[in-house]
């Protein structure tokens, strides 16, 4: 019967009628006692773990106290880094600008010298020059206004440094490199260097730390 009593206690099946137990008790003190007992033990115990849930410390504050400094700080480092980085984009830019005004100017001064010998296939190369470094100096004002398409011209400015050097390789071997290709070398790399570092400091370091760890992670068995 005392078995049944603290199945009843517990919430579980007592395999005896509640009205049988209840009357058992009225009748028995023995048993009312036991049962007295261990509901007193039950209210304790339920007691006790709701007063250790309550004395539990909190830890969420002394993580984020000591979590978000640090966070604060790699914000800065990387809003100082894209700050620095546009200002850098706009002065190439600005360089790139400069110099298809001048190939412009030479152009139209070597067309009006000439009077009727005019070389319309040198004439036409530096329009072209001309066009494309307006084009760069233009997607560098761009990105220097909008750091998220970093990631997009990357690829371009990355292809034409890297096929211009491959095609002067010869000419830089041998010492034939003339001023202009090398001019066009050196701002092409920093572009391409300025470019990358705007894009990792927008945003690129958690792509390239996201590849690293799906590279490394381990597949589940």
């Amino acid at each position: 019967m005392q078995a049944a009593l603290s199945a009843r206690l517990d919430g579980e099946p007592t395999g005896i009628d509640d009205d049988v137990l209840d009357a058992h008790l009225s009748t028995c003190l023995e048993c009312r006692a036991f049962y007295e007992e261990a509901a007193r033990f039950n209210r304790s115990l339920a007691f006790g773990d709701a007063t250790e849930r309550e004395n539990a410390p909190d830890l969420s504050e002394a993580i984020l106290a000591g979590v978000e400094p640090m966070w604060r700080q790699q914000a800065a480092t990387r809003a100082w880094n894209l700050a620095l980085a546009r200002v850098i984009m706009v002065l190439l830019g600005i360089g790139w600008a400069a110099w298809a005004i001048v190939l412009l100017i030479q152009s139209g001064s070597q067309a009006a010298d000439a009077l009727g010998n005019v070389d319309t296939m040198h004439e036409r190369l530096l329009s072209e020059a001309a066009a494309t470094r307006c084009a760069l100096a233009f997607g560098l004002f761009f990105a220097a206004w909008q750091p998220r398409i970093t990631g997009g011209l990357l690829p371009l400015f990355g292809a034409l440094w890297t096929f211009s050097f491959g095609l002067g390789a010869k000419e830089l071997i041998f010492g034939e490199l003339s001023g202009s290709s090398a001019l066009q070398l050196g701002l092409l790399f920093l572009s391409v260097l300025c470019l990358l570092w705007s894009w990792l400091s927008h945003k690129g370091w958690a792509i390239v730390s996201q590849g690293i760890r799906s590279l490394t992670a381990s597949p589940h068995s």
